[in-house]
């Protein structure tokens, strides 16, 4: 009896305790908000908002990885969005294959928009975020580009 009352008792504390850490992640990472994080690509290289700024139209490239804010990203309901409360953004609107992608005030329009699919990010008109030229040089700079699958387009964060 004592020893069913204990196994009882058990289940009830690990139920509980696992519907407490469920309500505690809720809160820690609400709906469409991640902590953030680095995106890393090609080479190992990281998104990175060139040199650190946080104006408006600065140019995203990747770069070597070293933890400071400019490559920190959060992923808040469709968009990306670094330093400066900058977003990732493919500059003009534009979609067309080469489009520059910069950090750009957040907006929200759907040159901001940008969804994960397997190790693809994929922005506006259903481009891939690219490293141009195939490239993992420090200051290469990122692009939208037809999707493809090769390694400039892959991507993870971490």
């Amino acid at each position: 009896m004592l020893q069913t009352s204990l196994t009882r008792l058990r289940t009830q504390l690990a139920v509980a305790l696992a519907a407490a850490l469920i309500i505690v992640s809720g809160i820690l990472l609400a709906p469409g908000r991640a902590q953030a994080a680095e995106i890393v690509g090609i080479g190992g290289k990281c998104l990175d908002i060139q040199g650190g700024s946080t104006a408006s139209g600065t140019p995203v490239i990747i770069y070597a990885c070293h933890g400071d804010a400019n490559q920190q990203w959060d992923l808040v309901n469709g968009q990306v969005v670094g330093t400066g409360n900058l977003c990732l953004d493919a500059r003009g609107g534009s979609s067309r294959d080469g489009t520059q992608v910069i950090a750009y005030a957040c907006h929200g329009d759907s040159n901001q928009r940008w969804r994960m699919v397997g190790s693809q990010i994929i922005g506006t008109g259903g481009k891939c975020l690219d490293v141009s030229g195939h490239s993992s040089a420090n200051g290469t700079r990122v692009v939208l580009w037809q999707c493809h699958g090769g390694a400039n387009q892959s991507w993870r964060v971490q």
